[in-house]
């Protein structure tokens, strides 16, 4: 039998998604817990990596175990598998799936959000990029929307990874005034009475797929242009190049949350 898994992490104590050698990752965690309490060996396949800091939240992975309690107890086994999990990830929700539902490859959407806050602020440090810079977001939000619709990453993906091509499917990109600490609620803009200036802002964007260090790179080329160093066109001529030193700098992993993913089937 087949189960999807819905559950949230806290990246910072993780290296990533992706079990590896050189340090704790929260697939590893997950195997680990399920396997002890199923008492068999567990292996989860998630729906796509994250790197190091990198947060999750609505993130989906799968198992396949015969164990009944999967069916029969579902709450007591959350409580257990949450017990011995790590403080920094939970399970929220498991649900069985046919045995032909992949979580990885039958995504067919994922959305990022990032955070940037351009005033000192104690408080966001953790899940925010502290950028102390005016930022025109009309100017970002025009480049960003040249990111829609099926093109060439190259440009901003890491160099030397073993994807066979760069192309995506951009749906959604945009930038709005929020905090991360309303990010597990709806989207909503600043009130009017909040600040008159606000100085917290998102990044979201949503894709068929994402390269490694795509977003990241998005997100420091948009910054280059907000801060008036580019024109939002030029973001065209960077995709153009395919070349990633033509893009800006890859801001830091820490205020990076992958936010949901969708598939063509319902879930949960």
């Amino acid at each position: 039998m087949r189960f999807f898994l819905l559950l949230s992490y806290n990246g910072s104590a993780f290296n990533g998604w992706q079990r590896q050698i050189n340090g704790p990752s929260v697939q590893e965690h997950l195997e680990f817990a399920f396997s002890a309490y199923l008492r068999e060996k567990i292996e989860i396949t998630g729906a796509g990596r994250t790197d190091t800091g990198v947060h999750a939240i609505n993130y989906v992975a799968h198992l396949d175990s015969c164990n009944d309690s999967l069916i029969k107890e579902q709450q007591l086994l959350l409580y257990k598998i949450n017990a011995i999990l790590p403080s920094g990830i939970v399970v929220n929700n498991i649900c069985q799936v046919s045995d032909s539902c992949h979580a990885r490859f039958d995504a067919v959407s994922r959305t990022y959000k990032y955070f940037v806050h351009t005033k000192k602020e104690p408080f966001l440090n953790e899940y925010s990029c502290f950028y102390p810079y005016e930022l025109d977001i009309d100017a970002m939000n025009r480049a960003a929307a040249m990111l829609l619709g099926e093109r060439d990453f190259t440009s901003m993906a890491k160099l030397h990874t073993d994807v066979k091509h760069h192309i995506c499917t951009v749906t959604r990109a945009e930038w709005q005034p929020l905090s991360p600490l309303n990010i597990t609620g709806p989207d909503r803009h600043n009130s009017p009475g909040d600040f008159e200036h606000p100085n917290t802002f998102c990044f979201t964007i949503s894709a068929n797929r994402f390269l490694r260090n795509m977003v990241r790179a998005i997100v420091g080329s948009l910054l280059e242009i907000g801060r008036g160093r580019e024109r939002p066109e030029w973001i065209l001529e960077v995709l153009d190049k395919k070349d990633r030193g033509a893009a800006g700098s890859s801001v830091s992993s820490h205020a990076l949350f992958l936010n949901s993913i969708e598939y063509p089937y319902k879930i949960f």
